[in-house]
């Protein structure tokens, strides 16, 4: 008798903005097929600067551009309806509010059985409270399985959310996949002499706070600072640059593809978060790997991160809305080598505790329904 195909395991997003979220989908996914499972990557539709790579990626997009108006949007959910229906997944796991409102309702009109992972990778007080209302009610819906959130202190921003909401919650911290793991133990290299290269990956928007490293750097002489990513804010960060007289200190790279982005982190000897918001940050975890030390912000998401389960921290955490305390953090690292070393010696710990098969396992149980 032969065995019917396996049905398919789909990674959703709402549009394919470059990011920790779509790495992670993807590291996952591969994770997945090595194991034996069909996973499929969907979108409801590129994101407005998407070149060649989604494809390349395998991404499906249910509409080929961001719906506009109230036809726009009956169209992205019948399309939704229909895909869901023709592919019928076993279970299809959603990130960001979007898709976490809306791809539940979706399943269930769809009428294959298919099981629902939300999950949540940025705190619930940045989301659009509509978005995020709805994605609490979705979440009661039987067929979902679970609500995934990248740290515990993601989870906790979910306080007001019904009891059978929590009831499903669950952290999986997130984690680099072999590949990547290989790449960077290629890439690293000990510094014996600090150096005063600070990097910092991320896109180029509120969130990731560049004004406040940017300013910090005017009061650091001697530092440089390459910045990876692209968004919404560059022109008021190019702005802010040239005003302080920064602009043979500060490269912004642009959007680079993630082995172009590590090398240049490589090349450099501090890494800098100063988010005004986190989940889990794979760059974070990337700089670890190369052992760069850690600067991050003081908010709760980035002290977990940079938090061992032995209780150790990690890296220097530095107050938001604080350029001076930053400047002379960084001044500290670059121009002490005892300093340095303890640090670079931290972030190694720090990225030695972060497992891809463990993460995978997690993944792997919701999926499998054990």
């Amino acid at each position: 008798m032969t065995r019917p195909p396996s049905r398919p395991i789909v990674f959703a997003v709402t549009h394919t903005e470059a990011g920790g979220i779509r790495e992670l989908w993807c590291d996952l996914a591969e994770g997945l097929r090595a194991r034996g499972h069909d996973v499929r990557l969907m979108a409801f539709y590129p994101h407005s600067h998407e070149g060649p790579g989604a494809l390349a990626e395998g991404w499906e997009f249910i509409v080929p551009r961001r719906p506009r108006g109230v036809l726009g949007g009956v169209r992205l959910v019948a399309g939704l309806v229909g895909w869901l229906r023709r592919v019928a997944p076993a279970a299809i796991i959603a990130a960001n509010p979007a898709t976490n409102a809306a791809l539940p309702w979706a399943a269930l009109a769809a009428r294959r059985g298919t099981r629902v992972v939300l999950t949540q990778h940025v705190p619930a007080s940045t989301h659009n409270a509509l978005l995020d209302r709805a994605t609490g009610i979705a979440a009661m819906l039987p067929h979902v399985r679970a609500v995934v959130c990248v740290s515990d202190a993601v989870a906790r921003t979910n306080a007001g959310k019904p009891a059978k909401f929590h009831a499903k919650c669950q952290t999986i911290h997130n984690a680099l996949p072999p590949r990547i793991e290989a790449l960077l133990a290629g890439l690293h290299r000990v510094r014996s002499v600090p150096g005063g290269r600070v990097v910092a990956l991320g896109r180029l928007d509120r969130q990731k706070n560049y004004p406040l490293l940017i300013e910090a750097l005017a009061q650091a002489p001697g530092l440089r600072l390459d910045a990876v990513g692209e968004g919404a804010d560059r022109a008021a960060i190019a702005a802010q640059i040239a005003r302080l007289g920064l602009a043979e200190r500060v490269t912004l790279h642009g959007r680079l593809p993630r082995v172009a982005a590590l090398e240049i982190a490589a090349g450099a000897d501090i890494f800098a978060q100063v988010s005004l918001f986190e989940g889990h940050s794979l760059a974070l975890i990337e700089a670890a790997r190369l052992g760069l030390p850690l600067v991050v912000s003081d908010v709760p998401e980035q002290v977990e991160g940079v938090t061992t389960a032995d209780g150790t921290v990690c890296a220097a955490v530095v107050p938001l809305g604080d350029p001076a305390r930053l400047a002379a953090v960084l001044r500290a690292m670059a121009g002490d080598a005892e300093v340095y070393a303890r640090w670079a010696g931290l972030a190694l710990k720090l990225g030695r505790e972060s497992t891809f098969a463990a993460m995978l396992d997690r993944y792997a149980a919701l999926i499998d329904g054990g």
